[in-house]
């Protein structure tokens, strides 16, 4: 086997919407089947949000369910919209149930069993990355993209273990329907040509695609959904100017 491109296909699964790649899983969580009420309802990851923290920790429990693992195995940062995604080699690595051993950087990278890696997004793309051996879990919005996080995201693959080709799946995020930016975004993307500019609005799905590509993946499945359409089945920042939940993408060895 060279790698795990195997071409999979997203579909709803466990109340998620997600995929199996080689010998990893990957979920993309909704806002729908947690205990989160008001702008958080209901499946809301976000520990930093102004939500009820015994909710969020509900909902936590339910999200390293999906991997049949406790809360304390889930592989996080504290985002930043950086570069740095961290490696993961060993239980000493892992946040744990204590929120100040959570480091900075914008995903995480590892070889271990039972070990999911997780970022959390309203609007921001996650981006799972797969190889033979070892996954990762990149949040990507446009800094991100730019600053180089993919590429970052590659290099701790392969230095965590991950061997063959890689396959990338680039879950909901905001659209090119919907994501007008200013002048700034337009400037900073403008570098990876045309495809990522409509008009008024950014393409970040295309502009990952474009890094994935450089960065040498050998496959990119899109999932094609835009967080900002969509109020019933995706948080969005954006949308609910700045006052709502995080939903997850989470990978994970099995």
């Amino acid at each position: 086997m060279s790698g795990p491109a195997l071409h999979p296909q997203l579909t709803w699964r466990d109340g998620a919407l997600g995929c199996d790649v080689g010998g990893a899983s990957v979920r993309f969580t909704g806002r729908a089947g947690g205990v989160s009420r008001g702008p958080y309802a209901s499946l809301n990851l976000g520990t930093w949000t102004d939500d009820d923290p015994a909710a969020v920790r509900e909902n936590r429990r339910r999200l390293a369910a999906l991997a049949d693992v406790g809360q304390e195995r889930l592989a996080q940062a504290h985002q930043v919209h950086g570069s740095d995604v961290l490696a993961v080699a060993g239980d000493e690595d892992l946040p744990g149930a204590a929120l100040e051993r959570v480091r900075d950087a914008d995903g995480a990278a590892t070889g271990l069993p039972a070990t999911p890696c997780v970022v959390l997004c309203a609007d921001c793309l996650p981006v799972a990355l797969v190889a033979d051996g070892a996954v990762a879990m990149v949040h990507a919005g446009w800094r991100g993209l730019v600053g180089g996080v993919l590429e970052s995201g590659v290099a701790r693959l392969r230095a965590v273990g991950g061997t063959g080709e890689i396959t990338a799946v680039v879950g909901p995020g905001a659209g090119p329907c919907c994501y007008e930016v200013g002048a700034e975004v337009h400037a900073a993307l403008a570098p990876l040509g045309p495809a990522v500019r409509r008009g008024a609005h950014a393409d970040l799905p295309a502009a990952a695609e474009l890094r994935l590509r450089a960065a040498g993946v050998a496959e990119v499945l899109q999932s094609g959904r835009c967080t900002i359409c969509d109020p019933d089945r995706w948080f969005s920042h954006r949308r609910d100017a700045g006052r709502t939940g995080r939903q997850a993408g989470i990978a994970w060895l099995r």
